[in-house]
């Protein structure tokens, strides 16, 4: 596909960036395999609420996850049953309910993801803070077709077989399974308790080897991928169960997100899982060299600001607490001109006046970050007298703000809803940060006086 695109790439190259892509599974001998590769045609399932089964139709929020493109939305997945494409239909729901229903892609973005379906662009919920109203519809996929086949009723099972990854399509098989008396144990059952086993025991060996990873989704990609024999099987249970009856293993804050982790317990920043990483680095976050799409951004922002000034650029990129030699500055300077000079011949300032404020109040907070992440210069041992949580909060802004940079390095306009998100996130962020910021530098004082020793 490179080679088509015109573009050459070394195989350490391509392997490298295979080991980092969260789409791909390695296999021996540097052979890999793709997500669409690793569960087309695997199994899983959900039950349907009581509500739901009263309104004959199920929303598939979350309940595919990991088996389905992490990038298609749940109103954008089709579901097949005996040939019959399922239409859609709205699901009217509270706005708690609806949270649940998204709920592991973490609380601080189900809501994102409810305010992206269609039936709910008219209101407006990034303008409210992404706070939901108490009563909402939802894009949800009609049941009425398995109702005119079969006898379904609340307690019966939906089992999905993944058909079409790059498409999102799913075959769906209604398991029924509703009893006259709810004490009866079936070999299902037992079948299906022996699931929720193997599904700790693999998720509590993940969070040794693995730690959190990036999200609950990668998390758990990783997990049915490597035990697809087990949990991938035709009396599997669901995620959402699991996690009711589970003792081990809930959703816990990691940062300001949430992870998949030992119940009750707090997510660490540092395990085995990353040490060597921070060994490396010798800091407590490890810092990058800057994309381009950040540099591009602090030239836009001299622009937006009618100044042209290479050495104040380089300031602002540069933390004081990082040491760089003269010639690392030159060639930094060098491409900063050469991209400068670039940028200018196409800057429209009117064109960039929305752009240009949010640009300019997310550099200021990712230059603060940065400094504060060049302050916290701690070696492995030290690093658990930081604060854990703070620790992983700074590691996240840092992520967050690059990705709103990443957009605002582009010159189209945003949409209003989308900058209104942008600005409101922007907002959260610089809260968190003032907040977390004064108990890391404490505990960053404390590991600096326990440096030195009377004699």
């Amino acid at each position: 596909m490179l080679c088509g695109l015109g573009h050459k790439i070394t195989l350490a190259e391509l392997t490298d960036f295979l080991d980092n892509d969260v789409r791909a599974f390695a296999l021996q001998k540097k052979m890999y395999i793709t997500r669409a590769g690793a569960f087309t045609g695997q199994l899983f399932s959900f039950v349907p609420t009581q509500r739901e089964v009263e309104q004959k139709v199920f929303v598939p929020g979350d309940r595919c996850m990991p088996f389905v493109d992490l990038d298609l939305l749940s109103f954008s997945l089709t579901f097949e049953f005996m040939g019959q494409t399922l239409p859609h239909k709205l699901f009217a729901t509270d706005c708690n309910t609806a949270r649940d229903m998204f709920c592991l892609y973490g609380d601080e973005f189900s809501a994102q993801y409810i305010s992206s379906d269609p039936a709910c662009r008219d209101l407006h919920i990034a303008e409210r803070d992404f706070e939901l109203p108490l009563k909402m519809n939802l894009t949800g996929v009609s049941l009425e077709p398995i109702f005119d086949k079969v006898d379904f009723k609340y307690g019966d099972r939906i089992l999905c077989r993944v058909y079409d990854w790059d498409k999102g399509v799913i075959e769906v098989i209604p398991i029924l399974e509703h009893k006259l008396n709810p004490f009866q144990i079936s070999a299902d059952d037992m079948e299906r308790h022996k699931w929720y086993e193997n599904l700790e025991k693999a998720l509590i060996a993940s969070f040794d080897s693995m730690g959190p990873c990036s999200g609950i989704e990668e998390q758990l990609a990783n997990v049915f991928y490597e035990n697809r024999k087990e949990l991938c099987v035709p009396n599997c249970g669901s995620i959402h169960e699991f996690l009711e009856i589970s003792k081990k293993v809930g959703m816990e804050l990691f940062g300001v997100e949430t992870r998949l982790w030992f119940k009750g317990k707090d997510v660490p920043a540092v395990g085995k899982w990353n040490q060597g990483l921070y060994e490396e680095t010798g800091r407590a976050i490890p810092f990058f060299a800057l994309p381009d799409f950040v540099i591009d951004c602090y030239i836009k922002d001299q622009m937006y600001e009618k100044k042209d000034d290479i050495k104040e650029i380089i300031e602002k990129i540069i933390p004081k607490e990082l040491p760089i030699s003269k010639e690392e500055k030159d060639m930094l300077a060098l491409q900063i001109e050469n991209r400068n000079a670039i940028l200018r011949k196409q800057y429209n300032w009117f064109a960039d006046f929305a752009n240009g404020s949010l640009r300019h109040r997310a550099l200021k907070l990712f230059g603060e970050v940065g400094s504060l992440v060049f302050e916290l210069d701690c070696d492995n041992k030290e690093l658990d007298m930081l604060p854990q949580q703070e620790l992983v909060t700074l590691s996240q802004l840092y992520t967050h703000i690059s990705r709103i940079l990443e957009i605002l390095s582009e010159d189209s306009e945003c949409e209003e809803e989308e900058a209104c998100a942008m600005e409101l996130s922007l907002e959260g962020m610089e809260m968190n940060f003032e907040d977390i910021k004064p108990l890391l530098i404490s505990a960053l004082d404390k590991v600096k006086k326990n440096r030195f020793n009377v004699i």
